[in-house]
């Protein structure tokens, strides 16, 4: 299969540990500190609480399987939108890539960089609600900044701020386990216990949050144009990082109810900073604040370094501006798709709040990543491989498969009921831009 025109003019510069490291550092955000004190309110049993985590594990490996299949087969700068185009139309691509401009990347850069700087409000530097948003502000156009001087600047960024993160996610693992045997009352109840009065719909709603926190694992697809040996090293590094993050995550759920009861668990309004005050007093609160900071910085670093290359990709293609498609002359970079994603997530930042933000991202994310699951099923019937193609076959497919689309579906469904506003206006949003779509791009309607 021929090279699309968008992988043209980059460089392939980034490894297989570059490669892990975008994929763990865009699933490590913030959810891992505070979203299992939303999943104890539900499932109040630690049992539960640990299987549920695993369940989700599972769901982000699965997921995990089908990019690797699709990046193995797609090796193309742009990933996901690639995909979605070429199983299905380029409408379907078009609205992906929209979606993940003004509503998935543009919502999540912005809610994430307004809790960063409200951690380091909280914590070091008193900022104020004007300052807090200055900060974050800064933190985007920072960030940006590094990532226009070149793939190898944004490399070294994401590496060094996910090291932090991990290491200090292992400090925080040593003071936890370190503190002593958890108390038998924290794991006491029977197993007929465990599962009385739990249901298919409690742990669907625990899930929700949950599968946010593990989301994030298809960033590396958009940047295959700039990784070495795309098609062994971009499956390996989608496996390899959804696994990491497995563990770190198990761990850390393990640490707290070690530490904490399911009830405090449950009560927390900032869990990760609670549990290490109880084992370090307040210098284990402000550590977990900076380790909040960094991995806050560390995902946005991820999603500014990998996005901008799907919108050039749509521009290649002419479903965007021109100018998204042009590289800088010196640093092989898309300049202007790296400032037109931090004007849309500037703007953003400055009318919504974090939840209202983070409705409306899980709803567009889940309705693609269904979509996607999709598109590895048509891929799999309409295009063959060729002998000798090294292809990541996804194990278990198509059973798992499906079963990654059905439990998309199920947030997507979920996202309607929960948040029915905020779902609403972003299906409006994705209606306007098919109509857009096909007045501007008429003879591509039935192409």
């Amino acid at each position: 299969m021929p090279t699309p025109r968008s992988d043209a003019g980059f460089r392939r510069e980034l490894g297989l540990f570059d490669a892990v490291v975008v994929v763990a550092g865009g699933i490590v955000g913030v959810g891992i500190f505070a979203n299992p004190s939303n999943v104890a309110r539900v499932l109040h049993d630690p049992i539960l609480i640990l299987l549920a985590w695993s369940l989700g594990g599972v769901v982000a490996l699965l997921g995990g399987f089908v990019w690797a299949e699709l990046a193995s087969r797609f090796p193309h700068v742009g990933g996901q939108y690639f995909y979605l185009q070429r199983a299905y139309h380029p409408v379907v691509g078009f609205l992906y890539g929209i979606a993940l401009l003004f509503i998935i990347n543009g919502g999540s850069l912005a809610a994430v960089s307004i809790l960063f700087a409200s951690y380091v409000d909280r914590s070091f530097v008193p900022l104020g609600p004007t300052g807090i948003r200055v900060a974050a502000a800064l933190a985007l156009l920072t960030l940006t900044a590094v990532n226009v001087v070149g793939v190898k600047a944004g490399k070294w960024t994401n590496n060094i701020l996910m090291t932090a993160k991990v290491g200090g996610m292992l400090v925080l693992l040593a003071l936890a386990f370190g503190h002593g045997s958890a108390p038998a009352s924290h794991f006491d109840p029977s197993p007929v216990a465990v599962f009385r009065g739990a249901s298919l719909h409690l742990v669907f709603t625990a899930l929700v949050p949950i599968l946010f926190a593990y989301g994030g694992w298809q960033s590396c697809a958009n940047i295959a144009g700039e990784i070495k040996d795309p098609v062994r090293n971009l499956p390996r590094a989608n496996v390899v990082g959804v696994i990491v993050v497995v563990v770190l995550y198990l761990s850390l759920n393990l640490a707290y109810l070690w530490v904490l009861t399911p009830q405090q668990v449950a009560a927390s309004p900032a869990l990760a900073a609670d549990m290490a005050r109880v084992v370090a007093g307040e210098i284990g609160a402000r550590f977990v604040a900076a380790l909040i900071v960094v991995s806050s910085l560390g995902f946005l670093a991820v999603v500014i370094l990998t996005g901008p290359r799907l919108y050039y990709a749509m521009a290649a293609d002419g479903l965007l501006f021109e100018r998204a498609g042009r590289l800088h002359a010196r640093y092989k970079t898309p300049v202007f798709a790296l400032w037109f994603q931090a004007a849309v997530s500037l703007t953003l930042l400055t009318t919504n709040t974090y939840d209202q933000l983070l409705s409306y991202v899980v709803f567009a994310d889940w309705l693609f990543f269904g979509l996607t699951a999709g598109a590895l099923l048509i891929v799999r019937s309409q295009h063959p491989v060729a002998p000798g193609d090294a292809i990541a076959y996804a194990p278990g497919h198509p059973i798992t498969t499906w079963l990654f689309a059905a439990v998309a579906a199920g947030v997507v469904l979920n996202s309607f009921i929960a948040y029915p506003t905020q779902s609403l206006i972003g299906s409006a949003i994705l209606v306007v831009a098919a109509a857009v779509y096909f007045i501007v791009n008429p003879r591509r309607a039935f192409s």
